[in-house]
């Protein structure tokens, strides 16, 4: 195991069993299907998949997923502990462009067991939705309301995000555009101000990490986009050649290959803030790369 200590949050990185990691989250499957496509053709892992302590992924889901699927024996993971007040659990909000009129969807949202409750503002929208973790909200221009479901359509977090799920695809096979964005992006007054007419934003449920173990113990799975996951540091450019965790090698073998392989490289962290592969990364980053000269 090759431990990176970042001073409040220890990084562990190693290869385990692909068959041992517990995912939260459905995948995408256009996304699933095109990662698939990608990795028959690279010879090496870049970057770990991010897991908690029990192996239950954090970021990379996809990644996970396609692995399992293409039979790979092993993976390469970055393992820490969810509990640290240092990892941060947010949401993506849903962005839906298109909407003519705020209205216009009120009768989909009484067909899947909710009701609109209008608000005066966004400040009044943030109160009410916080005091339960179940709601949603509903904010398009002037219009703010907040999304309440019935007791036996919602009755925990996997539910909730399930209900979301259905009002999404419906305006999507409506002809709505749907985009993913931070939760904290409402936040921004610039972002409020750029909002198109037509352009509405779903505030999704807010999960917490106990509702999250809970799903994974009790078997149960978030639609995609649920969580989002905010770390201090993450390790990249790794580079783990895949044909190794194609073989089927002793686990300890491959580990100390890991390592031969982390020890021949130098490391070099970066501030918040970077852009990496057209990514742009909040958290601090150590990346790896090899010794020339």
């Amino acid at each position: 195991m090759f431990v990176i200590n970042t001073g409040n949050l220890e990084l562990r990185l190693e290869v385990v069993p692909a068959a041992s990691l517990l995912l939260h989250e459905e995948v995408i499957p256009d996304q699933a299907e095109n990662l698939a496509l990608e990795f028959r053709n690279w010879a090496n892992l870049q970057n770990p998949v991010i897991v908690d302590d029990e192996y239950m992924v954090l970021d990379g889901h996809h990644r996970a997923s396609v692995f399992r699927e293409l039979g790979f024996r092993h993976i390469l993971v970055c393992r820490l502990d969810y509990l640290n007040a240092a990892v941060q659990l947010r949401y993506w909000f849903r962005r839906l462009g298109r909407v003519l009129e705020p209205d216009s969807f009120r009768q989909l949202v009484e067909e899947v067991g909710g009701t609109l409750q209008q608000v005066d503002n966004a400040d009044t929208l943030r109160k009410l939705w916080r005091e339960n973790r179940f709601q949603c909200g509903i904010q398009q221009s002037q219009f703010f309301a907040l999304l309440h479901f019935r007791n036996e359509v919602v009755n925990d977090a996997v539910s909730a995000y399930r209900v979301v799920e259905t009002i999404q695809k419906r305006l999507v096979e409506e002809g709505k555009r749907l985009e993913y964005i931070p939760c904290q992006a409402v936040e921004e007054a610039r972002f409020c101000q750029e909002l198109r007419a037509d352009e509405l934003i779903i505030w999704t449920p807010r999960i917490s990490k106990k509702m999250v173990v809970d799903a994974v113990k009790k078997n149960k799975r978030f639609t995609p986009k649920a969580t989002r996951h905010l770390i201090p540091a993450r390790p990249l450019n790794v580079n783990m050649p895949i044909a190794l965790l194609r073989e089927p090698m002793p686990l300890e073998e491959i580990n100390g290959r890991l390592m031969e392989l982390l020890n021949n490289k130098k490391m070099r962290r970066f501030g918040p803030g970077q852009i990496v592969n057209g990514r742009y990364y909040e958290e601090a980053l150590y990346v790896f790369f090899d010794e020339t000269g």
